[in-house]
C-alpha cells in the first residue's frame, strides 16, 4: 500500500463506506458551507499550513493515524469536501498520473472553483470511481465533481444552496440507492428557509448528524475566512478559528477531541 501514490488512496481515505453530508448556503453577500464527517476513527485534528512563495495558505482537516486531508479551506476562500457514492468505473485513458495528493495540491494552488476544476482536468482520479467531490468558493460559486457513463460530471449550484450526501447526482438511483433520508431532511429545511447564517447552518447539521458516525461537523464561512468546528453530535458546543489568524502562527494542528474537554 505505501507505493501506491496519493490519489490513488484516496478511495480507501474518505471513507467509502459511511455517510457524510455537504450543503453550500449562500445569500449573494456570504458563504456558508457546512459538513459531518462520519467514521469510527477518533483521532481526528485541524491541521494548519501557511502559505509559501508559490503556495497559498490552508486549513485541513485529517485524521492523525492517516494524514490525509479529508476536506479544508484555503486563504482565498476556497474550500472542498467529498462524500462515498457508488462505485463508477472511469475512463481514465490519456490522462496523467499525479504524484502528489491532489486535493490538498487543489488548495494549495487554486483561487476558486474554475481553477480547481481545470486543475484537476488532466489527471487520472479513480478515486472519484466511488466518491463526489464538492469545490465552493468565496463567491458563491460551487460544483459538484462525481463521475457517471465513463466521463467525469460536473454540477453546479442552480438555487440558493447545493447539497451532496452519498448518491450519484447524475442518476439518483444508481447502484440501487434507496432515498437519502439527510439529503430530503436538509431539502425540506433549506426549500423554506435558506439563510446564509451560521446558526441556520448548524441546526441543518444538529438534524442531520449520525448519531454513532459523525466525528466532528464543520460550518466554513468561505466569505469571512473562519471555520467552526462542532465534535461528535453536540451542537451546543463550538470552536471558531479565523484562518489568517492561525496561519500568523505558523504550521501547527489541534487535536479535534482535545478542543471539547
Amino acid at each position: 500500500m505505501k507505493k501506491l501514490i496519493p490519489s490513488l488512496i484516496l478511495i480507501f481515505t474518505f471513507h467509502a463506506a459511511f455517510p457524510c453530508l455537504i450543503v453550500v448556503v449562500t445569500d449573494g453577500q456570504r458563504v456558508l458551507v457546512g459538513n459531518h464527517e462520519d467514521w469510527f476513527a477518533r483521532d481526528a485534528r485541524a491541521r494548519f499550513e501557511p502559505a509559501t512563495d508559490t503556495t497559498y495558505g490552508m486549513v485541513v482537516f485529517d485524521f492523525e493515524s492517516e494524514g490525509y486531508a479529508q476536506g479544508g479551506m484555503n486563504t482565498e476562500g476556497l474550500f472542498f469536501d467529498g462524500t462515498a457514492t457508488p462505485f463508477v468505473p472511469l475512463d481514465l485513458s490519456g490522462k496523467k498520473d499525479c504524484n502528489c495528493y491532489i486535493w490538498t495540491e487543489v488548495l494549495q494552488h487554486c483561487s476558486n472553483v474554475e481553477e480547481a476544476i481545470e486543475f484537476i482536468r488532466p489527471y487520472r482520479l479513480p478515486d472519484l470511481e466511488q466518491v463526489h467531490l464538492l469545490f465552493a468558493d468565496r463567491t458563491g460559486q460551487s460544483v459538484i465533481v462525481g463521475a457517471y457513463d465513463g466521463e467525469l460530471t460536473f454540477t453546479y449550484r442552480k438555487r440558493a444552496y447545493q447539497i451532496l450526501t452519498n448518491f450519484n447526482v447524475t442518476d439518483p438511483e444508481y447502484g440501487g440507492e434507496e432515498a437519502c433520508p439527510r439529503y430530503g431532511k436538509a431539502l425540506e429545511i433549506l426549500q423554506v428557509d435558506s439563510s446564509a447564517t451560521v446558526e441556520h447552518v448548524r441546526n441543518i447539521l444538529s438534524l442531520t448528524h449520525q448519531e454513532e458516525l459523525s466525528v466532528y461537523s464543520n460550518i466554513y464561512d468561505l466569505t469571512a475566512g473562519e471555520v467552526y468546528i462542532y465534535s461528535l453530535a453536540d451542537f451546543n458546543r463550538s470552536v471558531k478559528f479565523n484562518l489568517a489568524e492561525e496561519l500568523s502562527k505558523g504550521t501547527h494542528s489541534y487535536s479535534v477531541p482535545g478542543l471539547f474537554p
